[in-house]
C-alpha cells in the first residue's frame, strides 16, 4: 500500500514536471514569435522607402544601389528574405539586377562563408540562401555536399538548390545521376528542379528519351510534355512501342502535344490502342485541334467498347463544328433503339440544354442554332424555333 502511494506521488511529479517543461516551451516559443514579430514591423518600417525604390527600379537600366546606412544582421536577414522572394518571383534581367544587388550587399560573401561551417543546420541554410541567389561558384560545393548526403528531406534542399546555381547541363546532368542514384522515383521533383535552373533542358531532355535507362527516360517525357514543337515529336516518336506502359501513355502525350497536324495513320494506330488512357488522349488532342480531317476517324470511336471513349467522342465531335456534329448525329440515329444509341443521343441532349443556357454568348449561340438544325434534320424533328441575336 505504501508503495503504491509513492509511485503515484512520483508519478504526480513526474507530470506535473512535464507540463511546466511544456509550458515553458511554449512560452518560450510564443515569446520568440512576439519578438520576430515586431522586428520584422520594425524592419518593414525602415526599408519601405528602399524595397519601394528596388521595385520601382526592376527594369531600369542602372543596377541598384545599396541602402545608404548599415544593417545590423537582424536587418540583414529580414533583407534577405525579403530579396528571396523577389528573385523567386522575377526571372531574366530582373533577377540578375537582384543578384548582383546581394552581391554588393555582402550576401553572398557571408553564405558562401557558412557554407564552409562545420555546423550541418548552417550549412544546410546556407545552401538554400544560395541557392535563391543562383551563385554559380556555389554549384560545384554544393554538388559535392549532394554526392554525400543521406537520404531525407534535406537532400532535396540541397538539389534543388545545386540545380538553381547550375551553370550548364552537365551540372544538371550531374546532380539528376546522384538523385536517381538513390532509386526513388521522383521523376515530377526532379524535372521540377531543373526548371528553376537557368540553363536551357530542351536538349537535355531530348537526349534523355534515348537514355537506355528507363529512369531516364522518364524524366525526359515529364520535361518535354511542357515543349510544343515537332522535334519533340520526333524525339519520343518510337516510345509510343515502349515496353513499359506508363512510358507508352507519356510518349504519346508528349508527341500529341508537339504538332498541330498528325498523320492519319499514327491517329487511326492510337485511336485502335489497347490502352484506355492512350485512346482518350488521342481523342482530347484531335477535339482540341477542331480539324475537320479528322471526323472520320473520331467517329469510328464511337464504336469503341468502353463507354468513357464514345462519351469522349460524342464530346469532341461536338467541338468539330458542322462536320462533327453531322457524324455525330448520323452515327447515333444509325444506332437508334439500342443502349449505346440512347446513350449517344442523351449525351446530344444535354449539350443542347447546356448550350441553352449560355445564349447571351455569340459563339454559344452559333453552336447552338447548328447543332439544334442538324439534330432536327437528321432526326427528322418537327421545326423548332430556333435563337438569333
Amino acid at each position: 500500500m505504501y508503495t503504491n502511494l509513492n509511485v503515484a506521488i512520483q508519478a504526480l511529479y513526474i507530470i506535473l514536471a512535464f507540463n511546466l517543461v511544456c509550458m515553458v516551451i511554449i512560452y518560450a516559443v510564443k515569446l520568440r514569435s512576439i519578438k520576430r514579430r515586431k522586428l520584422n514591423d520594425r524592419f518593414q518600417t525602415k526599408f519601405k522607402d528602399y524595397l519601394t525604390y528596388i521595385q520601382a527600379n526592376l527594369d531600369g537600366m542602372e543596377p541598384l544601389r545599396v541602402p545608404p546606412w548599415t544593417m545590423n544582421p537582424v536587418e540583414r536577414d529580414a533583407m534577405q528574405e525579403k530579396l528571396n522572394d523577389m528573385m523567386e518571383c522575377f526571372s531574366g534581367e530582373q533577377r540578375h539586377k537582384l543578384v548582383r544587388l546581394c552581391q554588393d550587399l555582402g550576401l553572398v560573401k557571408h553564405h558562401l562563408e557558412r557554407f564552409n561551417s562545420r555546423s550541418y543546420r548552417v550549412k544546410l541554410d546556407a545552401a538554400y540562401h544560395l541557392g535563391c541567389m543562383r551563385v554559380k561558384e556555389a554549384a560545384p560545393p554544393l554538388l559535392d555536399l549532394l554526392k554525400e548526403h543521406p537520404l531525407n528531406s534535406s537532400l532535396f534542399v540541397i538539389a534543388r538548390a545545386a540545380a538553381k546555381c547550375a551553370r550548364s547541363q552537365q551540372e544538371l546532368q550531374a546532380m539528376v545521376q546522384i538523385l536517381l542514384q538513390h532509386n526513388k522515383k521522383c521523376y515530377e521533383l526532379i524535372v521540377d528542379m531543373i526548371a528553376d535552373s537557368e540553363v536551357d533542358a530542351g536538349s537535355l531532355y531530348t537526349g534523355y528519351v534515348s537514355h537506355p535507362n528507363p529512369a531516364y527516360v522518364r524524366i525526359g517525357l515529364i520535361g518535354l510534355n511542357g515543349y510544343t514543337n515537332p522535334a519533340a515529336g520526333s524525339a519520343v516518336f518510337r516510345l509510343m512501342e515502349s515496353k513499359h506502359e506508363d512510358i507508352q501513355v507519356k510518349a504519346v502525350d508528349v508527341y500529341l502535344k508537339s504538332s498541330r497536324l498528325l498523320p492519319r495513320n499514327v491517329v487511326g494506330r492510337l485511336l485502335s490502342h489497347p490502352n484506355l488512357v492512350i485512346r482518350r488522349l488521342t481523342i482530347e488532342a484531335l477535339a482540341d485541334m477542331k480539324n475537320p480531317a479528322y471526323v472520320e476517324l473520331m467517329t469510328t470511336s464511337l464504336g469503341d467498347d468502353d463507354q468513357r471513349i464514345v462519351h469522349a467522342s460524342a464530346k469532341g465531335l461536338l467541338r468539330m463544328g458542322e462536320e462533327g456534329m453531322v457524324a455525330l448525329c448520323e452515327r447515333t440515329a444509325a444506332v437508334q433503339g439500342t443502349e449505346r444509341g440512347q446513350f449517344m443521343q442523351q449525351l446530344i441532349d444535354d449539350e443542347i440544354k447546356h448550350l441553352s443556357m449560355q445564349l447571351h454568348h455569340l459563339d454559344k449561340l452559333m453552336q447552338y442554332n447548328l447543332l439544334m438544325y442538324t439534330y432536327d434534320k437528321i432526326f427528322h424533328k418537327s421545326k423548332r424555333l430556333y435563337r438569333v441575336v
